[in-house]
């Protein structure tokens, strides 16, 4: 008899308790997705609390439309430009590229003037918000011409040159 009821008590015994087991683990799962789920709604205020932070800061452009943006970019590089002291040759808007949840708009611009021009230029895009960062930068120096007084008709360098920059500005995909 014990020996029959050892055949059919412990394996049903040893079924029951894995069963058992598995229905606390699933219970534990369900409470803490329960969790998880009660919690969503602090987690969405936070993540807006967030975006309406870093909106705040001024750091991306909040125009409705990359051209826009693009028109507001290449305003203020005109005004970067003037107030260091140079002159814009050209300017032109390239296609935006997608960067996770931002858009870049790029502007190429070509301008001459001093080494404290540039100087000043780099600074003031530097420091400016929204902000703006330099892709891409050549420096050429401009060159007077021929010295007539040199037998050897080397080139007279000046302390002028010339500079294209590739200037990107950011705005968010969200607005």
């Amino acid at each position: 008899i014990i020996l029959l009821c050892a055949v059919i008590f412990i394996p049903w015994y040893s079924a029951f308790k894995s069963t058992t087991d598995e229905f606390d683990d699933l219970m534990f799962r369900v409470k803490r997705y329960e969790r998880v789920i009660a919690s969503r709604d602090e987690v969405l205020l936070e993540v807006e609390q967030g975006r309406e932070e870093v909106n705040a800061l001024g750091y991306f452009y909040a125009q409705e439309t990359s051209s826009l943006v693009a028109a507001e970019l290449q305003k203020r590089i005109k005004v970067i430009v003037q107030r260091a002291g140079g002159d814009i040759t050209s300017t032109q808007v390239l296609p935006h590229k997608d960067r996770d949840e931002l858009l870049q708009i790029t502007v190429k611009v070509k301008l001459s003037g001093d080494m404290e021009m540039l100087r000043s230029l780099l600074y003031d895009i530097e420091v400016e918000k929204p902000l703006m960062s330099i892709e891409e930068m050549s420096v050429t120096p401009k060159t007077r011409g021929f010295s007539r007084r040199s037998k050897a008709k080397k080139k007279a360098q000046s302390d002028k040159v010339t500079v294209t920059l590739q200037i990107a500005g950011y705005m968010r995909k969200d607005l």
